[in-house]
């Protein structure tokens, strides 16, 4: 079994379960964390590419 980082397992769970990322997301967003928000920002990014589908619906 390879060995991976954090951020691509959590980018494969996003990928795999995005209402989970918009929970987390707005989670955070509630805590008002803003090193965890970077944290997953960071992945999301990874996981949904540099311009989330999610921000092209929004614009």
């Amino acid at each position: 079994m390879r060995d991976r980082t954090h951020d691509d397992a959590m980018a494969e769970a996003f990928r795999e379960a995005p209402e989970y990322a918009a929970e987390l997301l707005n989670s955070i967003l509630e805590d008002g964390d803003q090193s965890e928000l970077l944290i997953a920002l960071r992945q999301m990014t990874k996981a949904f590419g540099e311009k989330p589908k999610v921000a092209e619906r929004g614009a």
